[in-house]
């Protein structure tokens, strides 16, 4: 059924612009536009139709802005802002300070996620780490003891509450493939070229016999063959199988390089990866579970499993985890790391919360050549299915042991970024590197440069994505966020405020990627750091009411209090409260 509704607009553009920059862009069937009467400010009413019944949501018309709705009414009076305690709203100090000193446009929208180690897990080094960027802490469960993990864990925590920040926290799983030992306690090792190397599935005591490496899986000596190519780590290291010894394999070096603890391993044969045992190996191992029961009980806000190869296990992690944690909102994301994962891809990231383009391990199971088109097709199956994506493995992998990367990885990250990723990640660069300081400032740095560049370009303009919603609520979410994202980047806004109790809105508005950034306001703290995860989004705590009027009246008084916004800013207010959408200048 066809119904009506107004869309009043407090502004300084004429009638002919709004109707050229927005009747033709918003996916609504816009009628005409014409001076709004009942008011002396500069406002319009556009005058539209939809299909089906669209609830009824609160209007405006104090000279602030405006709201969608099904029914007119009289706003002439518009209670004045109240003064509120800065302190009850809660950002990220970083973007705060950004905001502050050089305004909207200079907010990074590509999230930054480093992998905590030896040399970042003391609580100076990650107040470091969240001063530069960090968005999400990752601990590597391949990689300490369960009390390391939850002592980093309360450390981060300690450093969201004392500091203002929402660093989000995501633990990695091991995965039960085929891996290294931990090199008898070494933080590492170096093979050199034509050494003779031993990998065996023995129990040794420690100290290990020299060059010799343990392996996980049982049957890695029977399912080699001499003349096998094995790689370490996605291929950081190479060896060519030259005996078999009983339950030992003897291999030889022929790309030398670093050996890192519990490192992946592959073996390709005659141009083929040997994956017959990899196929029968369970997804999530019997130290797996024992680590999510741990996530869960130290209520991690993300767990990525590892080598997914299909959809089902996701949809069973899910559902052990709604059983067992206190609130049932730990995301799950799916690693992208196997041909399994490839076969299965869209099925996968459709049962998961999110996706990792894990390209190390997934180098050493496809040709390489293949990987940057697989990476653009993942991050492209994400965003149109509304999943956050993250691309990771070997960005900056000389910063290991260098101060500067190489212009080959910068072009690297500059190509992710381009991709519109939700997220970019470190590895070996920020848990056991000499410099992760400065690989985070180069992630950091290039993005911001990458994405202006995008702005300038407005390269984001000719994407199109498909439906989503599930449900006739859903669409009409959708369609807000749309037309939302669509008048911002036609009236350059300079920020969009979403009010969002699951986070779902914002999630939507992200997907959509406008120009300005995104304020998502929720009042759980928990889903404000899964929301830090996701592009483009500033995410706030904030106690709110379902009155949208006395909402935005709060959030104007608390941002000019602490000089985040100022009075004649331009913004878009909506709502998954009453599904509403505003258009407004700060009074």
């Amino acid at each position: 059924m066809s119904q009506s509704f107004n869309l009043y607009i407090s502004t300084s553009y004429s009638p002919k612009h709004l109707n050229q920059s927005l009747s033709k862009k918003l996916g609504f069937n816009w009628n005409r536009i014409e001076p709004h009467k009942t008011t002396q400010k500069a406002a319009f009413t556009i005058k539209a139709s939809v299909s089906d019944s669209i609830p009824s949501v609160l209007t405006s018309d104090n000279g602030a802005g405006g709201v969608l709705s099904s029914r007119p009414q009289n706003y002439a009076s518009y209670a004045a802002p109240a003064v509120a305690d800065p302190s009850t709203i809660e950002v990220d100090a970083v973007t705060e300070a950004e905001l502050k000193e050089n305004g909207f446009r200079s907010t990074r929208r590509t999230k930054l996620i480093c992998t905590i180690g030896p040399v970042t897990c003391g609580a100076e080094h990650l107040e470091t780490l969240a001063v530069g960027g960090m968005n999400v802490a990752r601990i590597n469960m391949c990689h300490g003891t369960r009390e390391w993990h939850r002592e980093l864990i309360q450390r981060v925590r300690r450093l969201n509450e004392e500091k203002g920040y929402a660093v989000a926290i995501m633990m990695d799983t091991e995965g039960s493939e085929i891996h290294m030992g931990d090199l008898g306690g070494a933080s590492s090792a170096k093979a050199e070229d034509g050494e003779v190397w031993t990998f065996s599935v023995r129990a040794f005591d420690s100290p290990l016999p020299k060059h010799t490496i343990n392996v996980n899986y049982e049957g890695f000596a029977e399912d080699v063959e001499v003349g096998d190519e094995l790689l370490v780590d996605g291929g950081m290291v190479r060896f060519q199988v030259i005996e078999k010894i009983g339950p030992d394999v003897k291999c030889c070096c022929t790309d030398p390089g670093l050996l890192l603890p519990r490192a992946n391993l592959t073996f390709w044969r005659d141009g083929s990866l040997v994956r017959e045992r990899n196929a029968m190996l369970p997804t999530i191992s019997s130290k797996d579970w024992l680590d999510i029961d741990f996530g869960i009980a130290e209520g991690v806000d993300f767990i990525a499993i590892s080598f997914v190869k299909s959809a089902e296990v996701i949809k069973h992690l899910k559902s052990y985890i709604k059983a067992r944690a206190r609130d049932g909102d730990i995301s799950v994301i799916a690693k992208i790391e196997s041909i399994d994962s490839l076969k299965n891809l869209e099925e996968i990231i459709r049962a998961s919360d999110g996706a990792m383009v894990a390209r190390g391990d997934l180098g050493a199971q496809i040709p390489l050549e293949q990987v940057p088109s697989e990476q653009q097709r993942i991050v492209q199956i994400c965003r149109q299915l509304n999943k956050p994506v993250i691309v990771a493995s070997q960005f900056l992998e000389s910063m290991i042991e260098y101060p500067t990367p190489t212009r080959a990885e910068v072009a690297d990250v500059s190509e992710a970024v381009r991709q519109q990723s939700d997220a970019l990640m470190l590895s070996g660069e920020s848990a056991m590197g000499q410099y992760p300081d400065k690989a985070l400032t180069v992630l950091r740095s290039v993005s911001l440069r990458i994405e202006k560049w995008w702005r300038e370009e407005k390269r984001n303009e000719a994407t199109e994505l498909p439906g989503i919603a599930l449900s006739f609520s859903d669409s009409i979410s959708e369609e807000i966020c749309n037309s939302a994202a669509k008048l911002a980047n036609n009236l350059q806004v300079d920020a969009i405020f979403v009010y969002t109790k699951t986070g779902h809105m914002a999630s939507l508005l992200s997907r959509c990627r406008p120009d300005c950034p995104i304020f998502a306001f929720t009042n759980t703290t928990t889903i404000r750091r899964r929301l830090n995860l996701q592009w483009g989004l500033i995410p706030f705590r904030l106690s709110y009411s379902d009155d949208m009027e006395s909402n935005l009246n709060k959030t104007f008084s608390l941002l000019k209090a602490r000089g985040m916004i100022k009075s004649g800013d331009l913004v878009i207010a909506v709502s998954d409260i009453l599904q509403s959408i505003q258009v407004m200048n700060v009074p």
